[in-house]
């Protein structure tokens, strides 16, 4: 299919060709020649995009292959970053893991390991995410409560205990306090006998995300962003094997983001950060690679996979036309994402192993490089072990059983998901536009108006479903009568975990050289007052010290402030 004029061939000697106002008038003939009384209505979740009934080549008129599609890890990569895809190795398989302790949380992590996981993905405390220590006061009741406690170095010694960092990709979800984690990260690995340029893994460290999503931030936006920068920069130049960005659009979907909002503004901050990073003297070339962007995913199969191609497609067009690159993994954005969250329902949780099995597949066909399955107890509780090795078994199902990643790109092709993709594309390419036109990325989220333009989503959605217009089943479809509690297990914390927690924190306190805390908290506090110092060095420094994370985040607040939402 290449223009109006060009034919859909057929094996030679069966039926003529016909050309593409052939196929259209037949499709219309079709149509008309049938009863298609009583037929609903079809759109897309958010973005409102009205689906026909069926599509045809008709539906992709001057519809260019190699220009739209070509082929895997190549150019405009809408079929995928790498050549051979699942072919040559499966996505990475997450499974979001972290209570208590480090010791708990470690315990978890190997056995995950020894069922087939072979990374780790720590999930932290709120009191941690918040630059607070377990004895802070503000910090009571939310200690190892929703993640692991992470204190000092001393629990990053303990969490990694067994755990070979240099075979075992290590991931964290936090912002905040990104650089300190990887601080202890590096300060782990050597004294396992590594150095920081063996160390595999990524961070999120996307300050921009959680302004306008998730309320976790600590510094003002400004000021993070020299810190993110900080840590991107530090990476590029020090970790090969280590991705210091993972962009989170994930937390605006959560919160009320279309699909298509969701990959613009995703792309906008990927954007913003490689800018800000190419700033401090590094080049597109060392930055772009090193990059990853996490979609969330919802149940709606082809809807996903088509804004996860659309957005490797976006990115490509966005990196190549803007900056001239001189590598073409600069122009493969490298995606991963996640199926659940918000989306699981409390009634039926049972029902959320195929709503995550759904979302699984969707991130497949997209061609992600990495999948976080949400376990099915989640809107109740942190999992289980047993729900949380059933995520990893659902990932492991669809790779070895299903079929989806013995070929590329398994959806290129169909008429749907090309025309689907191709909408989602030029819906995407108007968001990442409305960023750029709104004052940039940071002016955007720190204003709060990039917040103002999700928040009509979730009233939206609510109204479609207590009309019963959004159908969810188990919560307003096909309802049957249920106990009030799930009867299902359900995972608590050991209340002795918070006891341990404490006694370990001042334990450290009582054994580390206190006038060497206080002299490397002295030079942080002088070099956070240079924005041309890179910090990660003295953070280093700070964490080998066995400085707490709350000391650390305390002399940030002092330099920098801390940061409150603006009002409505």
């Amino acid at each position: 299919m290449t223009d109006n004029t060009n034919t859909a061939n057929s094996p030679e000697g069966d039926i003529p060709s016909q050309t593409l106002e052939d196929i259209a008038k037949a499709r219309q003939e079709w149509l008309t020649s049938r009863d298609f009384t009583g037929v609903r209505e079809a759109h897309t979740l958010l973005d409102d995009i009205p689906l026909d009934l069926i599509y045809t080549p008709a539906d992709l008129p001057g519809y260019n292959y190699l220009e739209k599609l070509g082929f895997p890890g190549e150019f405009p990569f809408a079929r995928g970053s790498y050549p051979a895809m699942y072919r040559r190795r499966p996505w990475l398989m997450n499974q979001y893991s972290g209570f208590g302790t480090a010791d708990d949380t470690n315990a978890r992590w190997k056995r995950l390991l020894a069922s087939g996981q072979w990374s780790v993905n720590l999930a932290f405390d709120l009191p941690s995410h918040l630059g607070l220590d377990s004895d802070n006061p503000m910090a009571e009741d939310e200690v190892g409560r929703l993640g692991c406690a992470i204190d000092t170095l001393r629990d990053f010694e303990i969490l990694f205990d067994g755990i070979d960092l240099a075979t075992t990709p290590a991931s964290f979800n936090t912002v905040g306090i990104a650089p300190i984690v990887i601080a202890m990260l590096i300060a782990v690995a050597e004294k396992q006998g590594l150095q920081a340029s063996d160390v595999m893994g990524t961070i999120t460290n996307d300050i921009l995300s959680v302004y306008c999503s998730r309320g976790t931030w600590i510094y003002p936006p400004e000021h993070s962003m020299r810190l993110a920068t900080d840590l991107i920069e530090y990476a590029c130049r020090n970790m090969p094997r280590f991705n210091p960005l993972n962009v989170q659009p994930v937390y605006m979907r959560e919160t009320g983001a279309s699909t298509a909002q969701e990959g613009g503004y995703g792309l906008a901050f990927s954007l913003a950060y490689a800018e800000s990073a190419m700033a401090r003297g590094l080049s597109v070339d060392e930055v772009a690679p090193r990059l990853t962007i996490f979609f969330g995913a919802s149940f709606r199969v082809f809807e996903e996979a088509a804004k996860i191609r659309a957005a490797r497609r976006v990115w490509a067009d966005t990196i190549q036309s803007r900056y001239s690159p001189g590598k073409k993994s600069s122009m493969g954005l490298r995606i991963t994402g996640s199926s659940g969250g918000s989306g699981f329902i409390a009634e039926e949780p049972l029902t959320n192993v195929i709503r995550g099995t759904l979302g699984c597949l969707a991130l497949v066909l997209g061609g992600v490089q990495g999948i976080l399955l949400a376990s099915y107890d989640e809107a109740y509780a942190i999992p289980t072990e047993e729900a949380s090795k059933l995520g990893l078994r659902t990932q492991q199902i669809i790779y070895e059983e299903s079929g989806c990643a013995d070929v590329a790109d398994p959806l290129g092709g169909s008429y749907y998901m090309e025309w689907l993709t191709d909408q989602m594309e030029e819906r995407i390419r108007h968001y990442l536009e409305e960023v750029e036109n709104a004052g940039g990325a940071l002016h955007a989220v720190s204003s709060g108006w990039l917040r103002s333009r999700m928040d009509p989503n979730i009233v939206k959605l609510q109204r479609q479903a207590e009309e019963g217009l959004l159908k969810i089943v188990g919560k307003n479809a096909y309802i049957e009568e249920r106990p009030s509690e799930p009867d299902i297990e359900l995972f608590k914390v050991d209340p002795q975990s918070v006891s341990k927690q404490l006694q370990r924190l001042n334990a450290i306190k009582k054994e580390r050289n206190e006038r060497d805390v206080n002299e490397v908290l002295a030079k942080l506090r002088k070099q956070a007052k240079d924005s041309n110092t890179n910090l990660m060095p003295i953070l280093i420094e700070a964490v080998k010290a066995y400085a707490t994370v709350g000391e650390i985040s305390a002399v940030f607040k002092e330099e920098f402030g801390e940061w409150s939402e603006p009002a409505a």
